[in-house]
C-alpha cells in the first residue's frame, strides 16, 4: 500500500491494529486518472469537431465554386442561344427581303426583341452586327459577335453559316480581319 497513510484505529478482536489508507489519498489518485481521461476525451471531441468543421468548410467552398462555374456556363450557353435566335431572324429577314438588313437597328426592329441583342452575362454588352454581307459569301464570315470576352476570357460569335463559336480575343480579331477583308 504505497502512498497510503496508516491510521491506527481501535484494536480488533484478535488484538491487532487495523490499517487503512486515508480517503484523501485515494481521491487524489482517482482524481488524476479522471482528469487525464477527461482531457483525452475532450481533446478527441474537440479534434472531431474541428475535423467536421474543416470538412464542411471544404465542401461548402467546393459547392460555391461549382455553383459559380455553373452560372458562368449557363450565361455562356444563354448567350449562344441569343446568337442562334438572331441567326434565325437574319435568315427569315433574308428570305422575305432577299438580303440581310442594312443596319443593326433595322435587324433589331425586324426582330422585335432588343433583349436578344444583349449578352445575358452581367458584364456582357450589346452584340455587334456586321452589315453588308450576302448569303453567297464565305460561311466563315462573322455575322454577329460580342466585343468583350466575358465568358471565361472568350467571346461568342455567330458566323454566316449559322454556327456559333466561343473564340479568344485573338481568334476573334483574326476572324473579324478576314470578314472585313472579304467585304471589301
Amino acid at each position: 500500500m504505497s502512498g497510503c497513510k496508516m491510521n491506527v484505529k481501535h484494536p480488533t478482536s484478535d488484538g491487532t491494529a487495523a490499517l487503512r489508507c486515508s480517503r484523501r489519498t485515494r481521491r487524489q489518485g482517482g482524481t488524476i486518472i479522471n482528469v487525464i481521461t477527461a482531457v483525452i476525451f475532450f481533446g478527441l471531441l474537440a479534434l472531431g469537431i474541428l475535423w467536421i468543421i474543416k470538412t464542411f468548410g471544404e465542401a461548402g467552398q467546393q459547392y460555391a465554386t461549382t455553383m459559380i462555374k455553373t452560372q458562368d456556363k449557363a450565361a455562356g450557353l444563354s448567350c449562344q442561344m441569343n446568337l442562334r435566335s438572331i441567326g434565325q431572324n437574319l435568315q427569315m429577314y433574308a428570305i422575305s427581303h432577299e438580303g440581310f438588313p442594312a443596319s443593326q437597328q433595322e435587324l433589331m426592329s425586324f426582330s422585335g426583341n432588343s433583349r436578344a441583342f444583349r449578352c445575358p452575362d452581367p458584364n456582357g454588352g450589346e452584340y455587334i452586327y456586321i452589315p453588308g454581307q450576302r448569303g453567297d459569301m464565305s460561311s466563315g464570315n462573322v455575322l454577329v459577335y460580342e466585343p468583350e470576352p466575358v465568358h471565361n476570357g472568350r467571346c461568342n460569335v455567330l458566323f454566316l453559316s449559322g454556327q456559333t463559336a466561343s473564340l479568344t480575343p485573338d481568334e476573334l480579331d483574326q476572324a473579324l480581319e478576314a470578314t472585313f477583308a472579304r467585304l471589301r
